[in-house]
């Protein structure tokens, strides 16, 4: 008896050149911390239950996200035009501020952040009727970012925790919502 079998054809994965890409690599802050996302055209507020599960789900299986232009994903390519990637993000990380993206810099990207082009990142979310943020699909280099809280490309990676600072300062429970700390303010 002769056996059918299906082919099916795979794609190459690219070797990454591990050196090249600690070069050409840096974090950027995607999502704002807090449990509260807040924008400046006022949709919104977004909630987030669970930054860990959140850059988990975000990523999946491993894959990149795109690193663009003004959204030309979303935007541009739609109607046939160019929406190349500067950047691919590689990593999420959930941190006491928020979320953070390992971004690796194509060379375009690189010369637009080194000529600081830009100065936000604007992430594409996917949320629930409800304001809830269920992934982050991709991220777009701008100029006038939507989501509030976020640090901005051309200052340096901190440390410092805004939001603790003023829970400190003001004396409040370390647990301490947005609402207290506006109340205490």
């Amino acid at each position: 008896m002769t056996t059918r079998a299906a082919l099916a054809l795979c794609s190459a994965l690219p070797l990454r050149d591990v050196a090249a890409d600690a070069a050409d690599s840096e974090w950027l802050h995607l999502l704002p911390g807090g449990g509260t996302v807040r924008t400046g055209d006022g949709r919104g507020p977004y909630t987030v239950d669970d930054y860990e599960a959140l850059a988990a789900v975000s990523l999946g299986d491993g894959d990149r996200l795109v690193l663009d232009e003004c959204h030309s994903t979303d935007l541009a390519a739609p109607k046939g035009q160019s929406a190349p990637a500067r950047g691919w993000i590689v990593a999420l990380e959930a941190r006491a501020d928020g979320i953070w993206g390992q971004v690796e810099w194509t060379g375009t990207g690189r010369q637009l952040r080194a000529d600081k082009a830009y100065r936000g990142i604007s992430p594409v979310i996917a949320h629930t009727k409800d304001n809830r943020i269920v992934a982050i699909k991709r991220a777009s280099l701008v100029n006038d970012p939507n989501l509030q809280g976020l640090t901005a490309l051309h200052q340096k990676e901190s440390e410092m925790d805004f939001r603790a600072m003023l829970i400190e300062l003001l004396k409040l429970d370390t647990d301490a919502d947005d609402a207290a700390i506006e109340a205490a303010l």
